[in-house]
C-alpha cells in the first residue's frame, strides 16, 4: 500500500514538473514563423539546419492549425499544425545594432560618471 502511495506521489511531481516547465507559443497573424523539416531529421550535421522559412502567418485556426505562405505570397497556403512552427526573429540590421548599442554605452557612461563623482 505504501509502494502505491509513494508511485502516486512521485508521478503527481513529475506531472507538476511537466506541466510547469510547458511554454506556450503565441502566434498572430501577420508574424514570421519557421517550419520544422521532418524529412531533414535523419541527416544530422553540424551546419545543417531543420528549420525552413520564414513563412507569413495567414490565419490561425482554433484546433491549433495554422494557414502559412511563403513571403513573396505566391502559391497556395500551407495549413500546419502549430507544434510545427516556432516564431522567427527577425536579424538587427547594422544601423539598429550599433544605434542601440551606443545608447547602452551612453546610459552606462552617465552611470559610472555619477557614481565617480560622488566617491
Amino acid at each position: 500500500m505504501q509502494d502505491l502511495i509513494h508511485i502516486e506521489f512521485i508521478q503527481l511531481q513529475r506531472k507538476v514538473w511537466h506541466d510547469n516547465n510547458i511554454k506556450d507559443k503565441v502566434f498572430q497573424e501577420g508574424d514570421l514563423d519557421l517550419l520544422y523539416g521532418s524529412r531533414f531529421k535523419e541527416f544530422k550535421g553540424k551546419l545543417m539546419t531543420s528549420w525552413l522559412g520564414p513563412y507569413l502567418m495567414e490565419k490561425y485556426h482554433d484546433n491549433g492549425d495554422i494557414q502559412i505562405r511563403t513571403i513573396a505570397k505566391e502559391g497556395i497556403p500551407f495549413l500546419f499544425n502549430g507544434y510545427r512552427l516556432k516564431a522567427y526573429k527577425r536579424p538587427l540590421s547594422r544601423e539598429v545594432f550599433i544605434n542601440t548599442i551606443s545608447k547602452e554605452v551612453n546610459v552606462f557612461g552617465i552611470v559610472i560618471s555619477s557614481k565617480s563623482q560622488s566617491s
